[in-house]
């Protein structure tokens, strides 16, 4: 197939922008020609009204529906596999996909179908308001959402305007969610039947992975990756730290822009971003590695790349998280928010070596089954082929 794939690109490369150069290079590897349409955030830097145009450009872009339309009709990709469309490429590319014949796929990397913000959490909780069509993303300006009015009002207008559209109802083809979770929440709130979605979890190519430069003779210290902010519940780690002192965290991440983070016990070491070598590094000789959301988490890499190396997952019960370890058969599961029920788990591994090695080895097992490149690419192509039913 020739596959056109378009994501327009945060100011901070983050989980998404990893997705789409694996797909990238994943369907290449099997043969296909992808095309690559992205622009990038950065670009509202130089753009005369800034963050003021942007506003107007998520609504519609029309240098982004042109160069879309002109590069669809030179090239006639059968495919296309849609990203982040805001605030720069606009969801009005959608119906210039559709009128051209062109399949639509969408990745689901959040929940922006039925929240403005994507991650349904607001002021420490879980919300849904939005969902639940109580005035739906105009929640997000009475609420404040995204912490100023003018910017809550810029992602409850772009929410409602693609909504009003039909944008994302009308043109995508097939939804691409990454957990029966997520799945259910957006097809329910969002109102498009259920067969239009297809589950497709997030996976690694295990010939692309680094291996870890030192061998592994004892797992002693607990691990964490990932954006260090209140959503992802950075505190919970850090309380977690503090009852279980003779446990060292290592915890590799940056701060959330304009997040204070709290205090960090003594035996939390912060190594900021670590590159693809730092991770294998890190989860290659941990005890366990841990996440601590308290938002519906789409399906982050970094847990999977934890079974590749062999550190037992220990999840919080909130959105699709339990689903990667089956529901607790292949890692520990804690009730969202406690760090008491954190270290419980973790000393349950830690002073039963034997469960944590089974736990990594059907952790292994299920990465196999259902997170590899192979499982990705099958199922991937069967969206695109429209065989899903």
């Amino acid at each position: 197939m020739k596959i056109l794939i378009l994501h327009n690109r945060y100011s901070r490369v983050g989980g998404e922008e990893g997705v789409v150069a694996f797909q990238r290079r994943l369907l290449e590897k099997h043969g296909h020609t992808v095309l690559l349409y992205e622009r990038s955030y950065d670009e509202i830097r130089s753009w005369r009204g800034g963050r003021l145009t942007s506003l107007f450009s998520a609504l519609y872009n029309r240098r982004s529906v042109q160069q879309v339309r002109e590069l669809v009709r030179r090239e006639r990709p059968e495919v296309a596999i849609v990203h982040n469309l805001f605030p720069v490429i606009s969801p009005a590319v959608l119906p210039v996909l559709k009128a051209e014949g062109v399949r639509v796929l969408m990745t689901l990397h959040n929940y922006r179908l039925v929240c403005p913000t994507g991650i349904c959490y607001l002021q420490g909780e879980v919300c849904e308001r939005c969902g639940e069509r109580r005035g739906r993303e105009w929640n997000c300006l009475v609420r404040r959402c995204e912490g100023s009015v003018a910017g809550s009002f810029g992602y409850a207008l772009r929410g409602w305007w693609s909504r009003w559209r039909g944008y994302f109802s009308e043109h995508v083809d097939c939804f691409l969610a990454l957990s029966d979770f997520q799945h259910d929440l957006l097809s329910r709130y969002a109102g498009i039947p259920r067969e239009r979605f297809v589950v497709l979890p997030n996976a690694i190519d295990k010939a692309e992975m680094p291996q870890p430069l030192h061998k592994v003779t004892t797992r002693d210290y607990v691990a964490y990756a990932g954006r260090l902010s209140p959503e992802k519940g950075i505190d919970t780690l850090f309380e977690a730290a503090r009852l279980l002192p003779d446990l060292t965290f290592r915890v590799a991440g940056v701060v959330a822009e304009g997040y204070v983070l709290p205090s960090v016990p003594p035996n939390v070491e912060l190594l900021g971003q670590l590159d693809r070598q730092g991770i294998a590094d890190l989860y290659g000789g941990a005890l366990a590695a841990v996440m601590t959301s308290r938002w519906y988490e789409g399906f982050p890499l970094a847990a999977v790349e934890a079974m590749y190396y062999g550190a037992p997952l220990v999840l919080p019960t909130v959105g699709g998280l339990p689903e990667i370890i089956d529901n607790g058969r292949c890692g520990e599961l804690y009730p969202a928010g406690s760090a008491a029920g954190l270290s419980e788990a973790l000393q349950r591994l830690r002073q039963d070596p034997s469960r944590a090695n089974r736990l990594a080895r059907e952790a292994c097992g299920r990465l196999d089954d259902c997170y590899s490149a192979e499982r990705y690419y099958d199922r991937l192509i069967a969206a695109a082929s429209g065989k899903t039913q």
